[in-house]
Parts: structure tokens; sequence; C-alpha cells
């Protein structure tokens, strides 16, 4: 109970979990989709999401030039916001026969760059702790990490098992779980920009 006596990693782990719930939903319910909706076979719906985590390699790479030039928060806000962004082009632009390139690849590459920036910042919230602290905050963080997983995982199937599964508004379904899981934790990770403002006023110092 101590752990979440901190704000900013009671924040990051709650944020955590919400991303999750969003990124095991847009996983699953992608290559489902390819499969079921599009009847793309097993190896091209691999082939056909492949660029999202190329994409979030990129950006996971090099989270530390990101984090040096616009501190830990802006990434951690944005991701989520990008991962939601990318089911909402979906939403708009996906039909229901096959137009992978212009229709649903742009919405992979700003997820897979919104899934890229995110997670680093999230997982560094166990380094605010005490030394004696770190590592049970970093297992609470992977626990987050995992239940948002498992949780994300049975509201899709859930979402898809309520209506016709090859059909399109059940994806759409799916993609709205994604947005709002993403921005929920969004609006979790900007509440510690109003934290740090208001320890400026307090102490003249920020912490980001």
């Amino acid at each position: 109970a101590s752990l979440f006596r901190s704000r900013e990693f009671t924040r990051a782990s709650l944020a955590l979990f919400f991303v999750f719930v969003a990124f095991a939903a847009w996983l699953l319910g992608t290559v489902l989709f390819f499969q079921d909706s599009w009847h793309y076979s097993a190896i091209r719906a691999g082939l056909a999401i492949a660029p999202a985590p190329l994409v979030a390699a990129v950006f996971a790479v090099n989270s530390g030039r990101i984090r040096e030039r616009f501190g830990r928060v802006a990434p951690a806000v944005c991701g989520p916001l990008l991962l939601g962004l990318g089911a909402a082009f979906w939403l708009v632009a996906t039909p229901a026969d096959p137009d992978y390139v212009t229709r649903f690849l742009p919405g992979l590459l700003v997820a897979g760059a919104g899934s890229g920036l995110t997670q680093a910042p999230l997982f560094a919230a166990a380094s605010t702790l005490p030394r004696d602290r770190a590592t049970t905050g970093s297992a609470v963080l992977n626990m987050a990490r995992q239940v948002g997983s498992a949780i994300g995982v049975a509201l899709l199937v859930a979402l898809l098992a309520s209506s016709h599964p090859h059909a399109l508004a059940a994806f759409q379904r799916g993609w709205w779980l994604q947005v709002g899981a993403s921005l929920l934790a969004a609006v979790t990770v900007a509440g510690l920009r109003g934290t740090a403002v208001r320890r400026r006023s307090q102490t003249g110092t920020v912490s980001v």
C-alpha cells in the first residue's frame, strides 16, 4: 500500500492498465479483422500487422532522446492519444472490403507510434520510488500491464461475440474499446502535469 502513496506511481500504474487494455484489443482485434472480415491467411495477416511493431520499435529505441527533448509526461500523454487515433481512423475510414494501404495502414502506423512512445515513460515511474521499493514497483507495473492485457482480450471477445463475428460492426466495437481505454490512459497521465505545477508553486522545483 505504501507504493501508492506516490501519486505519480499510482497514475502510471493506472495508465499502464488502460494502455494495455487498448493494446491487447488492438493486436488481437486487428488479426481477427484481417482473417475473419477481409479473409487474409494467417501469414498475410501477420505481414499486414508488421509495420505497427516496427514503428513502435523505432520510437521505443529513441525514447531517451524524446524524453530529453520533451520530458516524460508529454510522450506518455501523446502515446495513448495516438493509439486511440489509430482506432478512430479505422472507425471512419476502414470499409468491409479489403483496402489495406489507404484505409488501414495509416491507422497502424499511428497506433504503432503511440505504443512506442507510451511504455518507456510509464515504466520509468518505478524510478520515482525509494530505492528499496523500486523492484516491487516494477513488479506492480508489470502486473498492471498483464491484468490490462487480460481484461482487454476478455472485453474484445465479449464485444465480438455480441454480434456476427464477421461483420464490420463487430470489429468497430473493438475499435471503440481501444479509443475509450486510450483516452482514459491519456487523462490519467495528464494529471501528473497538474501535480508538477502545484509542486513548482510550493517548492520552486518541478518533478517530471
